[in-house]
């Protein structure tokens, strides 16, 4: 069962089943704490790839979020993001070790939900 909550700007989808996600961090250690976040926050279907080959054959089964660092070593996590939200993913969450205002702009105006430095 999904309930439709009104917002000022847009309808979204209120699911109170599990939320699913799907990480995609290259290295380990931050792949695994961000996963950990999620489970924290009430997240329970977790799926985790390193690369943006190894989440593409993911993607046509859309989930919750999409959480992608946004230097991938195969391309851009914002490029992945874009591909989910096309395949009908509600949420993409950019993480980047930089804090570059304008790569943050452009996530942002890029439908990025979200932008973790």
């Amino acid at each position: 069962m999904s309930v439709l909550l009104e917002q000022p700007t847009s309808l979204v989808a209120y699911r109170p089943n599990k939320p699913t996600a799907m990480v995609v961090v290259a290295d380990p250690r931050v792949r695994s704490t961000v996963t950990r976040h999620l489970w924290a926050l009430g997240v329970r279907d977790v799926i985790e790839a390193s690369s943006i080959a190894e989440a593409r054959p993911r993607i046509g089964n859309p989930r919750d979020i999409c959480v992608a660092d946004v230097h991938l070593p195969d391309g851009s996590g914002l490029t992945l993001l874009s591909e989910t939200r096309a395949a009908g993913w509600p949420n993409g969450l950019a993480l980047s070790a930089a804090d570059d205002i304008g790569a943050v702009r452009n996530a942002l105006a890029g439908g990025v939900k979200g932008y973790v430095v």
